[in-house]
């Protein structure tokens, strides 16, 4: 069994959108307290303060919908399970996903209601282009995803669509979870794999950031 890692990781420098709080983490004083179990009175701790659609992160129907679920009461099984890879490889600098692009993995994508896209366009994090020039998913793309029944989108780069936002609207009316921001498609070796992605418990809120892993499994197992 091999686990890959799909999420950036979280530190100071970690890119944000325009206009978008940085990531703030500071050491905590925690005092000087004896602590009998340990030989010096020192311990670790410190503050996180992050925008939660920041890095690697999932969005819940809220964020565009008040009266739809929070991220706190997303259905965790739509966080996890079998999930098709759609490889568009050579879609670069704003192009558009069209719904012809993903109609060879519609049969997968029926099974596994959950997809996550490949474009490569994560190898551009911490570039200046990276928030500006990604590609997107057209209004007719997410129509079909949304005929497949899919519970989960996944994309390697920052926001599935742009302003005024038609697929964000489309998936997350339905109720279809967004994940933004996922890396490292290139060590995976398959073209389904076992997702795990659960979002933190963060109560009444529109999203949160997340560990997303893949597990690819040996097929002798």
């Amino acid at each position: 069994m091999r686990i890959i890692n799909l999420s950036h990781p979280i530190e100071p420098d970690t890119p944000v959108l325009p206009h978008y709080p940085s990531v703030e983490i500071m050491p905590l004083d925690t005092g000087e307290h004896e602590i009998p179990s340990l030989s010096e009175p020192h311990i670790n701790s410190a503050h996180l303060s992050i925008g939660l659609h920041t890095g690697t992160h999932i969005e819940a129907p809220f964020h565009f919908f008040d009266g739809k679920l929070t991220i706190d009461r997303v259905p965790l099984e739509r966080c996890l399970g079998m999930t098709t890879i759609v490889h568009l490889p050579h879609h670069g600098a704003f192009s558009e996903i069209s719904a012809e692009d993903i109609a060879p993995f519609t049969d997968s994508i029926w099974r596994t209601k959950r997809v996550l896209f490949y474009t490569g366009w994560y190898k551009h994090w911490k570039t200046s282009l990276y928030f500006t020039d990604h590609p997107v998913l057209t209004e007719a793309c997410a129509a079909l995803l949304l005929r497949c029944g899919v519970v989960l989108v996944g994309v390697d780069f920052p926001s599935v669509d742009r302003y005024p936002f038609p697929v964000h609207i489309a998936l997350l009316g339905h109720d279809a979870l967004i994940i933004e921001n996922l890396t490292n498609y290139d060590f995976l070796s398959s073209e389904q794999i076992e997702l795990i992605a659960i979002p933190l418990e963060i109560v009444g809120q529109e999203g949160s950031p997340v560990r997303a892993l893949a597990i690819e499994k040996d097929e002798t197992d």
